[in-house]
């Protein structure tokens, strides 16, 4: 699949050097019809049966009125040959059965064929937004993200389904009705071809209007969904500033905006489908204006009129359909665009980096290196210039510094979250753009300030890096981690849910089990980003005893505000705006009488 994407978009490359910006709209929308379409190859079975059903319905639709016209009123009624009649009778229940039962099968194969389709498209979203960098996440906004998870492939499931059929039907009928018009009466056929002109016309002119509004539709869904989802995720915040009317008036502008730009949609496809009705019944007053004397003279039989007007009729329909549903069309494109987006945006490669194959480097002992690394979050946020820094295997480090000073960048470019600048990190002398990202992040465990727990079950969380872990296993860790007493007082034990992000549980509850999950990874290298700042004394406690045993002779970084927390670490480094101002013990530094000194006092007499 990929390989025929790549293909597609190579040759295209090829074909259109410098469009101008009518033509790239125009490339791109063929493009993401042509991928969608793509989808469908490899259930390629249901496809085939989709075509050959919907011919089939198409076949007996035309059949209907070619039996009226010509057998029931050309043959048994004008004629008065009512031998003709159980024939003609039993064509038509053909015709009205057949097309039923083909039908029938014919939404029975798109709908499958559509479910496939969308169940992979939504799959291949999802599992390429988790591998998109860090930096995609903070330049995006979570609700509109999931909006073209769930709405925006709605929108395209829309027309995958229904949509397809129906104008896949429409079509062929549209092709064999206009063969049976000129094989009827050419001349009555030519007259209608400049009313069927203007329809094709009519579609061109309000395809861009269309888009234009149906654009702004999937933007102000994605808005209110972001709103939405930013107002309930932060709904204790709301509540404790009491900012509930605010924030309901600021959802009712976002909301206000999804139905100002669907009226605005409606009152051009108002118009537009109103100036399609009115083609179509022109040309039916034109037939009978020009047919009405040449049955009354005899050149033209009054069943061929029948059968000509019931063409018409079956004509005008399928046309007037396929002209609507190009509202429809231009939604989905919008909704494929947005899909396709994100599907396009480079992932992080976890195989390799900067065209160079990654391996994974067998015995870890964690001993880490920042080789002069530069890095900033933009050209006016400068956070390193040429830091250089090691930490032994085993060894203790603790972070200390001002809100800023870049200690928990130095854990992102470490986990290559972020791409330095300039310079290298190493792990055991290996750089770590030498390793594959899922071998370099299971050997780092991080225990965060504020513990991100899944509205899943304890035993789901703790198990959460490894899957496969035993109960055995599972409560080892849990006991090390002070948390197995609270676990087992609960009444569903293991298996009781904790709600989303762990709302059911206290901080130190969450950070615990945390905590158990790290050992459960059994990682080299162990990140606490302040473990401790937001819970009581007495859960501290606990938390320091249970972080005694996760850190054994494990390579740890501590990341800390709360100095009381850092005293026994092996060597401490100050930070200040990037740079390491001052190196040492928690004893030296007190010694020196520096920053260190100076903040430690401060919160001593605090």
């Amino acid at each position: 699949m990929k390989y025929l994407q790549e293909s597609y978009y190579s040759s295209s490359s090829t074909a259109i050097k410098h469009p101008s910006p009518n033509e790239k709209t125009s490339h791109r929308a063929r493009s993401t019809l042509f991928r969608l379409l793509l989808y469908q190859k490899q259930h390629w079975p249901h496809a085939v049966a989709v075509a050959l059903t919907t011919a089939a319905t198409s076949g007996f639709n035309i059949l209907q009125p070619w039996v009226l016209g010509f057998f029931i009123v050309g043959e048994v009624i004008t004629k008065k040959n009512l031998d003709l009649l159980p024939w003609a009778i039993a064509l038509l229940v053909i015709a009205y059965g057949g097309r039923e039962f083909t039908g029938y099968l014919q939404a029975y194969f798109i709908q499958t064929l559509s479910s496939k389709t969308m169940h992979k498209i939504r799959y291949d979203l999802f599992q390429h937004l988790e591998r998109l960098p860090v930096t995609f996440f903070d330049n995006s906004r979570t609700g509109e993200l999931v909006s073209r998870i769930i709405s925006d492939t709605d929108e395209v499931d829309k027309v995958m389904t229904t949509g397809i059929s129906n104008n896949a039907t429409d079509l062929t009928t549209t092709v064999g009705i206009f063969i049976l018009l000129f094989y009827v009466n050419i001349n009555l056929a030519l007259y209608v071809i400049p009313v069927a002109a203007a329809l094709v016309l009519t579609v061109i002119l309000f395809r861009k209007t269309l888009k234009r509004y149906s654009r702004r539709i999937r933007q102000a869904v994605g808005d209110m969904a972001a709103k939405g989802n930013e107002v309930i995720t932060n709904i204790r915040i709301v509540k404790s500033f009491s900012m509930e009317r605010l924030e309901a008036e600021r959802f009712f502008n976002k909301s206000l905006g999804i139905a100002e730009a669907k009226i605005n949609l409606v009152k051009k496809s108002g118009l537009y489908s109103s100036t399609v009705d009115m083609l179509a019944g022109l040309a039916v007053v034109v037939v009978v204006f020009f047919a009405a004397p040449q049955v009354v003279h005899g050149s033209l039989t009054l069943g061929a009129l029948v059968a000509f007007l019931g063409l018409i009729d079956k004509l005008f329909k399928p046309v007037t359909s396929l002209s609507k549903a190009n509202v429809d069309f231009q939604k989905a494109i919008v909704a494929g665009e947005r899909i396709f987006e994100i599907i396009d945006t480079e992932p992080e490669d976890s195989e390799t980096y900067d065209g160079a194959i990654q391996t994974s480097p067998p015995n870890i002992k964690g001993e880490i290196k920042f080789d002069k690394v530069s890095f900033g979050y933009g050209p006016d946020r400068k956070v390193f210039e040429n830091f250089s820094l090691v930490i032994q295997a085993g060894e203790t480090l603790a972070i200390v510094g001002k809100s800023g000073a870049g200690k928990s960048t130095l854990v992102n470019l470490l986990l290559r979250f972020y791409k330095p600048a300039s310079g290298e990190i190493f792990i055991d002398g290996y750089p770590i753009t030498a390793w594959t990202l899922s071998s370099l992040r299971e050997k780092i465990a991080i225990v965060s300030q504020d513990p991100i727990l899944f509205s899943d079950s304890i035993r789901d969380n703790i198990a959460y890096g490894k899957p496969n872990a035993s109960d055995a296993e599972i409560i080892e860790v849990a006991k090390a981690a002070n948390v197995h007493d609270f676990i087992m007082s609960l009444p569903n034990n293991y298996n009781t849910k904790i709600g989303e992000r762990g709302a059911k549980l206290s901080t130190g509850q969450r950070q615990r089990i945390a905590i158990a999950r790290a050992l459960l990874s059994n990682p080299s290298i162990l990140v606490l980003d302040e473990a401790t700042s937001n819970v009581d004394s007495q859960s501290e406690t606990l938390i320091k005893d249970a972080l005694k045993r996760l850190i054994g002779k494990k390579t740890t970084i501590i990341i800390a505000h709360r100095l009381s927390t850092v005293i026994g670490a092996s060597k401490i480094i100050v930070l200040e705006n990037g740079i390491p101002a001052e190196i040492g013990t928690h004893k030296d530094l007190l010694q020196r009488e520096g920053i260190y000194a100076m903040l430690y006092k401060s919160q001593v007499k605090v």
